[in-house]
C-alpha cells in the first residue's frame, strides 16, 4: 500500500486545491512587493484621492481638425461607465459657477475703508471718461463699480491653455479624465483599459496614458513570461531527469514528488498570504527544483536500499537551507518575503517526502560503481589557494561596486508606455506637485490648508475655494458691519450727476447684504482642479498641489506621495533589512556549517567563498547590482553550503561528486530559463544562480 502513498498524497492535494480554488488569490502589481507598509498606507490614500486614477489624452497640434477630435473624444468618454468626469475647457462647471456667485463677497478680498463723497465721485468720474477715452471697450461692473471686491483668479498652474481649451504646452490639446480605475482593480482596469483603446482606435495623432496602462499591460507581460518559463523550465528539467535517472518509475516518482511539495506550498501561500505574487510563485516553484539534490544524493549513495532513517549529510544540508530561508520570511520585503516562504514550505515538503516516502516505493538499486581514487586525481587547488583567489575577486569587487537603487527597473521595462509617461512630462508645465494632508475632522482639515496656504502662497487646495469657518465668521461679520446700504445710495446720487443712466447702479453692492451660511459646501465641485477627499475611521484625506514639497513637510499633518521618492526611502530600508537578515543569516549558517563537518571547515567554507565572489566579480563587470542580486547570492549560499557537507563528510567522494553535478544541472536548469525573462527581478535571480552553479561545478573539478 505504501508504494503508492505518494499518489495518495498528490490526490489529496489536487482535491484540496479544487476545494479551495475559490479562496486562491495572485497579485501581479510587482513594485508593491517592494514599497513598505508606510508607503503602501500612503499610496492606498493617494488612489482614494484620485492621486493614480487620471488619465491624459493628447492630440497633437491647434488646427481645426484636433478640435473636433477633442470634442467628438470628450463626448464620447463621457459615456464610459467609469469615468467620473471629462475636462478638456477651462470654464467652470455651472455648479462651481452658482458656487463663485453665492460665496463672492466671502471669498473675494474686501477693501472696508469707508469711501467719502468726493472719492466715490472721483472713481466713478473715472469709470465713465474711460468709456470715450480707451482705445478698447472698458466693461463696468455694475454690482461692484468701486472695485472694493477683489478675486483672484484660481486658475491652476499646472494648466495652460488656448482660449478656453487646455493644452499639452505646445504639443496639441489636452483631456484630462478622472476615472474611478485604481492601478490595484485588475478587473476593471483590463475592462476600461479594452474600452479606452477601442475608443480612440479610429482617430490618428492621439496618445493616452494612465498609471493603470502599466497594471494592465504589465500583468499581461508578466503572466504571459512567467506561463512561459514554467512551461520552459519544465521541458528542460523532464529531459535532464530522464538523461540523470534513465529510470522511469524513479522519474515519475520524482516529479510527483516535485509537482505535490509545490502544490503543498502554493496552496498555502495563495490562500493564507495576502497579495502573494505570481512572480514570487514562479520563481518559488523553480526554486524547489533545489530540493532534487536531496533525491540524487540518496539514490547515487543507495539511501534506499539501507536500513538507515536519516542520512546525516542531508540532513544537516536541508536544515541550514531551511534555517537561512526561514529568517528571510521575516524580512519586511514582500517579494523575498514571499519567495523565502515558498521555499521553506515546498522544499520541507520535498525532503519528508523524499526521506520518508521513497524508501517505501520499491525503487530500484544504483548499480553503477565509480573509481573513487581514478577521480580524485586530477584536481590541483589547494582549499587555502581558492580561499585566496575568492579574497582576490572580492577585493576587485568592492573598487568596482556599483549599487541600482532604483527599484522601478526590476519591473518590466514597458517602453511604449515609458514614452507616452515621458510625452506627458516632457511637454507639461507642471510647477505643482501633490502631498497629501490630513485631520481629524473636515473643518480642521480646510484649516490646516489654509495654514500652508499662508506659507506657501500658491498652493492650489479647498483653500483656494473654501474659507475655514473661524475665518468665514469674521469676514461676514466685517461684511455686516459695512453700510453697503449707504454706498448703494451714494453711488447712485454720485453716478446720475456725472451722467450715467438712472438706476443704472440700482443693485450695487446688494449681493454684499445677502451672506451665505458659513458651512462647507459640496467639496466634490472641485474635482476639475484635481482636488478630492475621503475618510476613513481615523481622519479625513485631501491632496494639496504645492510649489516647495520640502518646505510642505515641515507640517506634520503633511505627507509626501511622490512615488521615485517613497521608493528611494524604500530602497535605503531595503538594503538595510537585507543586510541585518543577510548578516544574521551568514552567521547561522556558518555556525551550522562549523558544526556539521569541523575539521573541513575551510573547505567547506570555499562553496560559499568562490561561488559567490566569483558571481559580484562577473556581475559587476557587466553592470551594477540591484537588491535582487544581493538576494540571490544569500541563495547561493544556502545551495552552496548544502554541497560544502556533502563534499566534506562523504565517505564515497565520487559518487558525492556525481550527485552535485547532475544536482547542478539540475538547479541551473530550473534558474537558468529565468534569464530569458523580460522581468528584470526574475532575470536577475536566474543570472546570480546560474553563474553560481557554474563557479561550483568549477571549485569540484579544481579542488583538492
Amino acid at each position: 500500500m505504501m508504494k503508492y502513498a505518494n499518489f495518495f498524497i498528490l490526490s489529496l492535494l489536487l482535491i484540496l486545491g479544487v476545494f479551495f480554488k475559490n479562496q486562491i488569490q495572485l497579485s501581479t502589481n510587482l513594485l508593491s512587493l517592494f514599497a513598505s507598509k508606510e508607503s503602501v498606507a500612503k499610496l492606498d490614500i493617494a488612489n482614494n484621492l484620485g492621486y493614480s486614477k487620471e488619465m491624459l489624452i493628447a492630440v497633437k497640434g491647434f488646427d481645426k481638425s484636433a478640435k473636433k477630435k477633442i470634442r467628438r473624444l470628450t463626448q464620447e468618454l463621457q459615456n464610459l461607465k467609469h469615468i467620473k468626469f471629462v475636462q478638456s475647457s477651462i470654464v467652470p462647471s455651472t455648479e462651481l459657477q452658482e458656487y463663485y456667485k453665492k460665496y463672492y463677497p466671502l471669498l473675494a478680498d474686501f477693501d472696508s475703508i469707508l469711501l467719502s463723497k468726493d472719492t466715490v465721485h472721483k472713481r466713478l468720474q473715472t469709470l465713465y471718461d474711460a468709456q470715450f477715452t480707451n482705445v478698447f471697450y472698458t466693461s463696468i461692473n455694475k454690482n461692484d463699480p468701486l472695485s472694493l471686491f477683489q478675486l483672484e483668479s484660481i486658475n491652476s498652474s499646472n494648466i495652460t491653455h488656448r482660449g478656453s481649451m487646455i493644452t499639452l504646452e505646445k504639443y496639441g490639446y489636452l483631456i484630462r479624465v478622472m476615472t474611478n480605475i485604481s492601478p490595484s482593480d485588475m478587473n476593471d482596469a483590463k475592462v476600461f483599459y479594452d474600452e479606452i483603446q477601442t475608443v480612440l482606435k479610429p482617430y490618428h495623432n492621439v496618445v493616452a496614458f494612465a498609471p493603470f496602462f502599466y497594471t494592465v499591460e504589465n500583468s499581461a507581460k508578466i503572466k504571459s513570461d512567467v506561463q512561459w518559463i514554467v512551461l520552459l523550465s519544465t521541458i528542460v528539467l523532464l529531459f535532464i531527469y530522464y538523461h540523470l535517472l534513465k529510470n522511469i518509475k524513479l522519474l515519475s516518482q520524482t516529479l510527483i514528488a516535485l509537482f505535490s511539495s509545490m502544490l503543498f506550498a502554493s496552496l498555502i501561500c495563495t490562500t493564507l498570504v495576502d497579495n502573494f505574487n505570481v512572480l514570487s510563485l514562479a520563481f518559488g516553484m523553480s526554486l524547489t527544483a533545489v530540493s532534487i539534490d536531496y533525491l540524487l544524493h540518496y539514490h547515487f549513495h543507495n539511501f534506499y536500499k539501507t536500513t538507515q532513517k536519516i542520512d546525516k549529510n542531508v540532513l544537516y544540508g536541508f536544515l541550514t537551507t531551511i534555517t537561512a530561508f526561514g529568517i528571510f520570511s521575516f524580512i519586511p520585503i514582500p517579494l523575498i518575503a514571499q519567495i523565502s516562504l515558498f521555499a521553506v514550505l515546498s522544499l520541507s515538503f520535498a525532503y519528508a517526502l523524499f526521506t520518508f516516502i521513497f524508501p517505501k516505493l520499491e525503487l530500484k538499486k544504483y548499480e553503477t560503481v565509480v573509481d573513487n581514487d581514478a577521480k580524485q586525481t586530477k584536481k590541483a587547488l589547494s582549499a587555502k589557494f581558492v580561499v585566496l583567489l575568492s579574497l582576490v575577486l572580492f577585493t576587485y569587487s568592492a573598487y568596482n561596486f556599483k549599487l541600482d537603487s532604483n527599484i522601478r527597473n526590476l519591473d518590466y521595462q514597458n517602453l511604449k508606455l515609458r514614452n507616452a509617461e515621458q510625452l506627458f512630462k516632457e511637454n507639461s508645465s507642471a510647477k505643482l506637485s501633490p502631498v497629501i494632508v490630513q485631520a481629524k475632522s473636515q473643518e480642521e482639515l480646510i484649516s490646516r490648508l489654509h495654514q500652508l496656504k499662508i506659507k506657501l502662497p500658491d498652493t492650489i487646495s479647498y483653500a483656494s475655494f473654501v474659507l475655514d469657518k473661524k475665518s468665514c465668521q469674521k469676514k461676514a461679520k466685517k461684511l455686516e458691519n459695512y453700510d453697503f446700504s449707504r454706498l448703494n445710495s451714494l453711488v447712485n446720487s454720485e453716478s446720475l450727476k456725472i451722467g450715467f443712466k438712472k438706476d443704472y447702479f440700482s443693485d450695487a453692492y446688494l449681493f454684499a447684504k445677502k451672506l451665505p451660511i458659513c458651512n462647507i459646501p459640496d467639496l466634490d465641485m472641485f474635482q476639475s482642479f484635481s482636488l478630492t477627499s475621503f475618510h476613513d475611521n481615523k481622519f479625513y484625506y485631501t491632496m494639496a498641489l504645492v510649489s516647495d514639497v520640502k518646505s510642505a513637510l515641515q507640517f506634520n499633518f503633511v505627507s509626501d506621495i511622490d512615488v521615485k521618492t517613497m521608493f528611494q526611502k524604500s530602497a535605503k530600508e531595503m538594503y538595510k533589512n537585507l543586510e541585518i537578515f543577510g548578516t544574521i543569516v551568514l552567521l547561522m549558517i556558518f555556525i551550522l556549517l562549523y558544526f556539521s563537518v569541523k575539521q573541513k571547515f575551510l573547505y567547506a567554507l570555499n562553496f560559499i567563498l568562490f561561488p559567490l565572489s566569483f558571481t559580484v566579480a562577473i556581475l559587476l563587470s557587466i553592470g551594477s547590482i540591484n537588491i535582487m542580486h544581493l538576494f540571490s547570492l544569500i541563495i547561493l549560499v544556502a545551495i552552496g553550503i548544502d554541497y560544502g557537507i556533502y563534499m566534506s563528510n562523504s565517505k564515497r567522494p565520487a559518487n558525492t561528486m556525481l550527485a552535485i553535478k547532475y544536482s547542478l544541472l539540475s538547479t541551473f536548469a530550473a534558474f537558468g530559463v529565468l534569464v530569458f525573462s523580460s522581468i528584470v527581478a526574475l532575470n536577475s535571480i536566474g543570472l546570480v544562480i546560474s553563474l553560481g552553479c557554474g563557479a561550483i561545478f568549477i571549485l569540484i573539478k579544481v579542488m583538492k
